[in-house]
Protein backbone atom coordinates (compact mmCIF):
# COMPACT_ATOMS: atom_id res chain seq x y z
CA UNK A 1 0.00 0.00 0.00
CA UNK A 2 2.69 2.62 0.78
CA UNK A 3 4.46 1.69 -2.45
CA UNK A 4 1.28 2.07 -4.54
CA UNK A 5 0.43 5.40 -2.92
CA UNK A 6 3.97 6.60 -3.55
CA UNK A 7 3.74 5.72 -7.25
CA UNK A 8 0.32 7.38 -7.57
CA UNK A 9 1.58 10.57 -5.91
CA UNK A 10 4.61 10.57 -8.20
CA UNK A 11 2.45 10.20 -11.35
CA UNK A 12 0.00 12.89 -10.22
CA UNK A 13 2.94 15.18 -9.44
CA UNK A 14 4.28 14.79 -12.99
CA UNK A 15 0.85 15.57 -14.47
CA UNK A 16 0.41 18.58 -12.19
CA UNK A 17 3.80 19.92 -13.30
CA UNK A 18 2.78 19.71 -16.95
CA UNK A 19 -0.52 21.46 -16.29
CA UNK A 20 1.29 24.13 -14.28
CA UNK A 21 3.73 24.85 -17.11
CA UNK A 22 0.91 25.24 -19.65
CA UNK A 23 -1.18 27.41 -17.33
CA UNK A 24 1.67 29.80 -16.62
CA UNK A 25 2.84 30.16 -20.23
CA UNK A 26 0.25 32.86 -20.89
CA UNK A 27 0.96 34.75 -17.67
CA UNK A 28 4.75 34.60 -18.06
CA UNK A 29 4.52 35.83 -21.66
CA UNK A 30 2.39 38.84 -20.76
CA UNK A 31 4.40 39.54 -17.62
CA UNK A 32 7.67 39.99 -19.47
CA UNK A 33 5.92 41.84 -22.29
CA UNK A 34 4.43 44.31 -19.83
CA UNK A 35 7.69 44.77 -17.97
CA UNK A 36 9.50 45.33 -21.26
CA UNK A 37 7.00 48.00 -22.33
CA UNK A 38 7.23 49.82 -19.00
CA UNK A 39 11.02 49.78 -19.05
CA UNK A 40 11.03 50.88 -22.68
CA UNK A 41 8.86 53.88 -21.85
CA UNK A 42 11.07 54.89 -18.93
CA UNK A 43 14.30 54.44 -20.86
CA UNK A 44 12.93 56.34 -23.86
CA UNK A 45 11.91 59.22 -21.62
CA UNK A 46 15.28 59.29 -19.90
CA UNK A 47 17.22 59.07 -23.17
CA UNK A 48 15.21 61.87 -24.76
CA UNK A 49 15.54 64.33 -21.91
CA UNK A 50 18.65 63.26 -20.00
CA UNK A 51 20.74 66.10 -21.43
CA UNK A 52 18.17 68.80 -20.64
CA UNK A 53 16.32 68.05 -17.42
CA UNK A 54 17.37 66.68 -14.05
CA UNK A 55 14.72 64.52 -12.38
CA UNK A 56 14.79 64.95 -8.62
CA UNK A 57 11.22 64.28 -7.52
CA UNK A 58 8.28 62.13 -8.51
CA UNK A 59 6.49 65.26 -9.78
CA UNK A 60 9.39 65.93 -12.18
CA UNK A 61 9.02 62.41 -13.58
CA UNK A 62 5.28 62.93 -14.13
CA UNK A 63 5.92 66.24 -15.88
CA UNK A 64 8.52 64.55 -18.08
CA UNK A 65 6.00 61.89 -19.05
CA UNK A 66 3.49 64.59 -19.98
CA UNK A 67 6.09 66.35 -22.14
CA UNK A 68 7.25 63.24 -23.98
CA UNK A 69 3.81 61.70 -24.52
CA UNK A 70 1.58 64.59 -25.49
CA UNK A 71 -1.50 62.38 -25.85
CA UNK A 72 -3.66 62.11 -22.74
CA UNK A 73 -4.24 58.41 -23.42
CA UNK A 74 -0.54 57.49 -23.12
CA UNK A 75 -0.27 57.90 -19.31
CA UNK A 76 -3.44 55.83 -18.86
CA UNK A 77 -2.07 53.05 -21.07
CA UNK A 78 1.21 53.21 -19.19
CA UNK A 79 -0.61 52.93 -15.86
CA UNK A 80 -2.78 50.03 -17.08
CA UNK A 81 0.24 48.08 -18.35
CA UNK A 82 2.10 48.74 -15.11
CA UNK A 83 -0.80 47.57 -12.92
CA UNK A 84 -1.48 44.53 -15.13
CA UNK A 85 2.17 43.47 -15.04
CA UNK A 86 2.48 44.01 -11.30
CA UNK A 87 -0.60 41.90 -10.55
CA UNK A 88 0.60 39.04 -12.77
CA UNK A 89 4.04 39.20 -11.16
CA UNK A 90 2.42 39.09 -7.73
CA UNK A 91 0.29 36.05 -8.57
CA UNK A 92 3.20 34.22 -10.18
CA UNK A 93 5.54 35.01 -7.28
CA UNK A 94 2.95 33.79 -4.76
CA UNK A 95 2.54 30.44 -6.53
CA UNK A 96 6.25 29.91 -7.19
CA UNK A 97 7.21 30.92 -3.65
CA UNK A 98 4.70 28.38 -2.35
CA UNK A 99 6.36 25.64 -4.44
CA UNK A 100 9.85 26.72 -3.36
CA UNK A 101 9.03 26.81 0.37
CA UNK A 102 7.32 23.42 0.16
CA UNK A 103 10.09 21.56 -1.70
CA UNK A 104 13.14 23.51 -0.52
CA UNK A 105 12.39 24.34 3.11
CA UNK A 106 9.83 21.61 3.81
CA UNK A 107 7.12 24.04 5.00
CA UNK A 108 3.57 24.17 3.69
CA UNK A 109 2.20 27.71 3.96
CA UNK A 110 -1.13 28.62 2.38
CA UNK A 111 -1.26 30.81 -0.73
CA UNK A 112 -3.26 33.41 1.20
CA UNK A 113 -0.47 33.69 3.79
CA UNK A 114 2.10 34.13 1.02
CA UNK A 115 -0.03 36.82 -0.61
CA UNK A 116 -0.56 38.72 2.65
CA UNK A 117 3.13 38.49 3.56
CA UNK A 118 4.23 39.92 0.20
CA UNK A 119 1.70 42.73 0.45
CA UNK A 120 2.87 43.61 3.97
CA UNK A 121 6.52 43.62 2.91
CA UNK A 122 5.66 45.96 0.02
CA UNK A 123 3.29 48.24 1.94
CA UNK A 124 5.33 48.97 5.08
CA UNK A 125 8.34 50.57 3.27
CA UNK A 126 6.01 52.61 1.04
CA UNK A 127 4.07 53.98 4.03
CA UNK A 128 7.30 54.68 5.90
CA UNK A 129 8.86 56.60 2.99
CA UNK A 130 5.65 58.51 2.25
CA UNK A 131 5.30 59.54 5.89
CA UNK A 132 8.99 60.43 6.23
CA UNK A 133 9.67 62.41 3.05
CA UNK A 134 6.37 62.59 1.18
CA UNK A 135 6.37 62.25 -2.60
CA UNK A 136 10.15 62.66 -2.80
CA UNK A 137 10.58 59.74 -0.42
CA UNK A 138 8.32 57.56 -2.57
CA UNK A 139 10.33 58.53 -5.65
CA UNK A 140 13.60 57.63 -3.92
CA UNK A 141 12.07 54.30 -2.88
CA UNK A 142 11.19 53.59 -6.51
CA UNK A 143 14.81 54.28 -7.44
CA UNK A 144 16.08 52.02 -4.64
CA UNK A 145 13.82 49.10 -5.60
CA UNK A 146 16.17 47.86 -8.38
CA UNK A 147 19.07 48.14 -5.91
CA UNK A 148 17.22 45.96 -3.40
CA UNK A 149 16.27 43.51 -6.16
CA UNK A 150 19.92 43.07 -7.07
CA UNK A 151 20.58 42.04 -3.48
CA UNK A 152 17.97 39.27 -3.60
CA UNK A 153 18.70 38.02 -7.14
CA UNK A 154 21.36 35.37 -6.30
CA UNK A 155 19.35 33.94 -3.41
CA UNK A 156 16.24 33.87 -5.62
CA UNK A 157 17.95 31.91 -8.39
CA UNK A 158 19.24 29.09 -6.16
CA UNK A 159 15.88 27.53 -5.11
CA UNK A 160 14.58 27.56 -8.69
CA UNK A 161 17.85 26.10 -9.98
CA UNK A 162 17.95 23.37 -7.31
CA UNK A 163 14.34 22.33 -7.88
CA UNK A 164 14.58 22.44 -11.68
CA UNK A 165 17.68 20.22 -11.61
CA UNK A 166 16.22 17.67 -9.16
CA UNK A 167 15.23 14.41 -10.84
CA UNK A 168 13.10 13.26 -7.89
CA UNK A 169 10.96 16.41 -8.03
CA UNK A 170 10.84 17.32 -11.73
CA UNK A 171 11.04 13.85 -13.25
CA UNK A 172 10.90 14.10 -17.04
CA UNK A 173 10.80 17.91 -16.78
CA UNK A 174 14.29 18.10 -15.28
CA UNK A 175 16.51 20.59 -17.08
CA UNK A 176 19.32 19.21 -19.20
CA UNK A 177 22.97 19.25 -18.21
CA UNK A 178 23.66 22.04 -20.72
CA UNK A 179 20.96 24.29 -19.26
CA UNK A 180 22.06 23.35 -15.75
CA UNK A 181 25.63 24.42 -16.52
CA UNK A 182 24.47 27.72 -18.02
CA UNK A 183 22.25 28.37 -15.00
CA UNK A 184 25.12 27.69 -12.61
CA UNK A 185 27.41 30.04 -14.56
CA UNK A 186 24.70 32.71 -14.49
CA UNK A 187 24.38 32.31 -10.73
CA UNK A 188 28.14 32.65 -10.25
CA UNK A 189 28.14 35.81 -12.37
CA UNK A 190 25.24 37.36 -10.47
CA UNK A 191 26.88 36.51 -7.14
CA UNK A 192 30.18 38.00 -8.30
CA UNK A 193 28.45 41.17 -9.51
CA UNK A 194 26.57 41.36 -6.22
CA UNK A 195 29.86 41.19 -4.28
CA UNK A 196 31.31 43.99 -6.42
CA UNK A 197 28.12 45.97 -5.94
CA UNK A 198 28.31 45.56 -2.15
CA UNK A 199 31.95 46.69 -2.19
CA UNK A 200 30.96 49.73 -4.25
CA UNK A 201 28.27 50.65 -1.73
CA UNK A 202 30.70 50.35 1.18
CA UNK A 203 33.81 51.97 -0.32
CA UNK A 204 32.64 53.77 -3.48
CA UNK A 205 32.81 57.53 -3.96
CA UNK A 206 30.60 57.94 -7.03
CA UNK A 207 27.59 60.24 -7.26
CA UNK A 208 24.96 57.59 -6.58
CA UNK A 209 26.86 56.16 -3.61
CA UNK A 210 27.12 59.67 -2.17
CA UNK A 211 23.35 59.92 -2.55
CA UNK A 212 22.94 56.68 -0.61
CA UNK A 213 25.32 57.91 2.08
CA UNK A 214 23.39 61.17 2.45
CA UNK A 215 26.23 63.43 1.33
CA UNK A 216 23.91 65.33 -1.02
CA UNK A 217 20.61 67.16 -0.62
CA UNK A 218 18.68 64.12 -1.85
CA UNK A 219 16.51 62.63 0.94
CA UNK A 220 17.74 59.32 2.34
CA UNK A 221 14.84 56.89 2.81
CA UNK A 222 17.00 53.89 3.78
CA UNK A 223 20.13 54.39 5.92
CA UNK A 224 23.44 53.48 4.33
CA UNK A 225 24.24 51.00 7.11
CA UNK A 226 20.97 49.15 6.42
CA UNK A 227 21.90 48.75 2.74
CA UNK A 228 25.31 47.37 3.72
CA UNK A 229 23.71 44.85 6.08
CA UNK A 230 21.20 43.83 3.40
CA UNK A 231 23.93 43.28 0.81
CA UNK A 232 26.09 41.19 3.17
CA UNK A 233 23.09 39.21 4.42
CA UNK A 234 21.94 38.45 0.86
CA UNK A 235 25.38 37.12 -0.11
CA UNK A 236 25.55 34.97 3.03
CA UNK A 237 22.00 33.69 2.47
CA UNK A 238 22.77 32.78 -1.15
CA UNK A 239 25.80 30.75 -0.07
CA UNK A 240 23.68 29.09 2.63
CA UNK A 241 21.08 28.05 0.05
CA UNK A 242 23.79 26.50 -2.13
CA UNK A 243 24.72 23.96 0.56
CA UNK A 244 21.20 23.39 1.91
CA UNK A 245 19.71 20.04 0.76
CA UNK A 246 16.21 19.76 -0.63
CA UNK A 247 13.84 18.58 2.10
CA UNK A 248 11.26 17.18 -0.30
CA UNK A 249 13.92 15.27 -2.22
CA UNK A 250 15.24 13.67 0.96
CA UNK A 251 11.72 12.73 2.05
CA UNK A 252 10.99 11.14 -1.32
CA UNK A 253 14.26 9.21 -1.14
CA UNK A 254 13.33 7.87 2.29
CA UNK A 255 9.86 6.90 1.05
CA UNK A 256 11.34 5.17 -1.98
CA UNK A 257 13.79 3.24 0.24
CA UNK A 258 10.95 2.13 2.52
CA UNK A 259 8.98 1.02 -0.53
CA UNK A 260 11.91 -1.04 -1.85
CA UNK A 261 12.48 -2.58 1.58
CA UNK A 262 8.82 -3.58 1.83
CA UNK A 263 9.02 -5.17 -1.62
CA UNK A 264 12.06 -7.21 -0.55
CA UNK A 265 10.47 -8.27 2.72
CA UNK A 266 7.17 -9.36 1.13
CA UNK A 267 8.57 -12.45 -0.77
CA UNK A 268 10.52 -13.51 2.32
CA UNK A 269 7.37 -13.47 4.46
CA UNK A 270 5.51 -15.48 1.80
CA UNK A 271 8.28 -18.10 1.71
CA UNK A 272 8.29 -18.37 5.50
CA UNK A 273 4.53 -18.84 5.62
Amino acid sequence: MPCMSYMQVQRSHVHSLGALFHDHLFSILFTFTGVFLVNYVLLSSAAAESSHNVILTFHDAVELMNEIFTSSIAPLVFLAVLLFSSHIITLTSVITSHVVTEHFFGTNVSLFAHHVLLKILATIPAIYCARLEGSEGVYQLIILCPVIQTFTLPSSVIPIFRIASSMSIMGNYKISLYVETLAFIAFCLTLFVNIIFAAEIMFGESAWTNNLKGNTETPVVIPHSVLILMSCASIAFALFLVVTPLNSSSRKTETHDLCMDSQREAPEEIQRS
